[in-house]
């Protein structure tokens, strides 16, 4: 008796990591019960994480939700019926040229962050390159804006909206330091919920490198205040506020808290190696 796909268990393509530990003989099926792909793997679990149609199926997935059945073989059948059930079947990516995403340089996608968050971020200094550390540009942004439409929100929506880009460019976030409130605060309370709202906003350092430069983007109580002073120059090409030269020492002075070992930022420092087009 054939196997019959259609009747076999499986997970959707979403829910990769609920597949067995097993080997087997694995069928990519569409929404339509079309056959999209057969393959074998001595481990199942272990073959999808990391298969090289998953981006053909991830496209079709969209449209099309696209689910993993599979049988459990023997090892030393494996070659076997996966040739007789391709020869069958006649699935529709098999044996076709392997599509691989489009890579996006870090550079575009770090210009697109800096474009959407120009208005939102100060560049306040740098540290220059030793013989141990990559040049780093520090940008400080306003906390205070506890909201969805604060700073904070908005990036963590952008790192959302992103991460399917297939890109090196990555925005890793690491604790800053949290608000502290009364000890007393009651669970559940208007006072606790308000406190958690600030410390979701503050707790944020971003870190990100861009074609040799490391940028570090950090909350500061002080923003308003920096910002009356601004002017513009470019980072990556875009234009960004920044500290002009003849404040930056008075800066310093006033909060030396935000402006710690920080050098005036003079020039773009991330160097523009891709043209679009």
């Amino acid at each position: 008796m054939l196997l019959d796909p259609l009747a076999m268990s499986s997970v959707e393509l979403d829910n990769l990591n609920q597949l067995p530990d097993c080997s087997a003989i694995y069928f990519a099926i569409d929404s339509q019960n079309r056959i999209l792909y057969i393959g074998q793997a001595v481990n199942l679990l272990t073959r999808w994480k990391n298969h090289h149609r998953i981006y053909q199926l991830q496209e079709i997935n969209q449209d099309y939700p696209v689910r993993i059945a599979w049988q459990v073989c023997n090892n030393e059948e494996l070659n076997e019926i996966e040739l007789y059930l391709i020869k069958h079947f006649q699935p529709l990516l098999n044996r076709t040229q392997v599509k691989s995403p489009q890579i996006v340089p870090s550079e575009l996608v770090f210009q697109n962050f800096l474009r959407e968050f120009s208005r939102r971020l100060i560049i306040i200094g740098f540290k220059p390159q030793t013989s141990q550390e990559l040049p780093h540009i520090h940008l400080k942004y306003d906390w205070t804006d506890c909201s969805p439409k604060g700073t904070a929100a908005k990036i963590k929506n952008f790192i959302q909206e992103n991460n399917h880009i297939n890109t090196s460019f990555k925005i890793r976030r690491k604790p800053w330091g949290r608000i502290r409130g009364p000890e007393d605060f009651q669970i559940g309370s208007r006072a606790q919920k308000a406190l958690a709202r600030q410390n979701r906003s503050y707790n944020n350092h971003w870190e990100m490198a861009c074609n040799g430069v490391i940028i570090s983007i950090t909350p500061t109580d002080n923003y308003k205040q920096i910002k009356s002073i601004t002017n513009f120059q470019k980072l990556a090409g875009v234009k960004m506020r920044t500290i002009p030269e003849h404040d930056f020492k008075r800066m310093s002075n006033q909060y030396p808290d935000d402006f710690a070992d920080l050098s005036y930022f003079v020039d773009d420092l991330v160097p523009l190696l891709w043209i679009e087009g």
